[in-house]
């Protein structure tokens, strides 16, 4: 009996020694692909860096999830799957995720998912998709298409170039000098932004926005009891703002020339700071509307909204 309850002791610092070393495990894994690579990344936990090389070779270096129960870098084809492989079930709210740095070519069809993983991404070219549920995107230097979504974790973008969308429920977007076709969507997060994309759309429901535009063809707004404010370089086709219990506040040159409709809506107020045009209301109407012309107008600005404000200024 003695010498059962020794072993038992004696198995339990084992125990706790084998944990430390898979807590510790290190990956340090190189693998050639083919210039058309596709990668598929699964990183559950953690912190992934992805960032470009001149190789023709994928480089993986760092450290596994203590829950690991095995990496996985597989390729089939032109088709790359990377993955720290834990549990079906798991419960590790206070362990360590995985650490990795993955070194690719520029050039690359890029699809990466996690729960509570943090992906870093730069300097890459393609068609990139990234998921995560309650971890944070940073991507920076990218170009072609991006595809960013995460439900409760938040969006950093800088220098993104091509046709690009970000996507949070209830996280935070800000993004830096991105350029070409951008779409924003946010449920309940805050938008900050300074894009010199030229069509530019943005959606969002219960979070305020501060959205700085440069030379813009065609510019679509809709907000849901959130308020926006936008500032407008130039537009050269079409602008549509919406709101529902929402301000709206833009903020455009005196010089721009646009034809302007604006529609405040049952419930909604137009303030104009912009020309000395005032808004009018209908008889035995509780909605005002206000419509002028600046310049030889060649832009459509289009604004309504119920029961919020509208307020025009330069």
């Amino acid at each position: 009996m003695k010498h059962t309850q020794l072993l038992s002791y004696l198995t339990i610092p084992l125990i706790l020694v084998a944990n430390m070393a898979l807590a510790a495990q290190s990956i340090d894994k190189q693998l050639t692909v083919d210039d058309n690579l596709k990668l598929n990344i699964k990183v559950l936990r953690g912190e992934v860096k992805v960032s470009s090389w001149d190789k023709n070779e994928i480089s993986v270096k760092g450290t596994l999830d203590e829950l690991s129960e095995g990496f996985i870098l597989d390729k089939q084809g032109a088709q790359v799957t990377l993955e720290d492989k834990l549990p079906r079930h798991f419960n590790g709210n206070n362990k360590s995720g995985s650490n990795l740095t993955i070194m690719v070519p520029k050039h690359l069809t890029l699809n990466a998912e996690g729960l509570s993983s943090s992906y870093n991404l730069a300097s890459l070219a393609g068609e990139i998709e990234i998921y995560s549920v309650s971890g944070n995107v940073n991507a920076s230097d990218i170009e072609k298409e991006i595809f960013i979504h995460t439900v409760s974790g938040n969006i950093k973008a800088s220098k993104l170039t091509g046709k690009i969308k970000l996507d949070t429920i209830s996280g935070s977007i800000t993004d830096k000098n991105s350029a070409g076709e951008i779409s924003y969507k946010l449920v309940s997060g805050d938008l900050i932004a300074n894009t010199s994309a030229n069509n530019v759309s943005i959606e969002q429901i219960s979070g305020d926005g501060k959205v700085q535009l440069k030379k813009v063809n065609e510019l679509k707004v809709k907000t849901i009891s959130g308020d926006i404010t936008l500032a407008m370089t130039s537009l050269e086709s079409r602008a549509s703002l919406d709101s529902v219990s929402g301000d709206i506040e833009l903020n455009i040159p005196k010089s721009l020339a646009a034809n302007f409709n604006i529609n405040g809506g049952p419930g909604g107020k137009i303030r104009n700071s912009l020309t000395d045009d005032e808004p009018k209301k209908e008889k035995y109407s509780p909605t005002s509307y206000l419509k002028f012309q600046t310049g030889t107008a060649g832009a459509d600005i289009k604004i309504s909204t119920i029961s919020g404000s509208i307020k025009l200024s330069n």
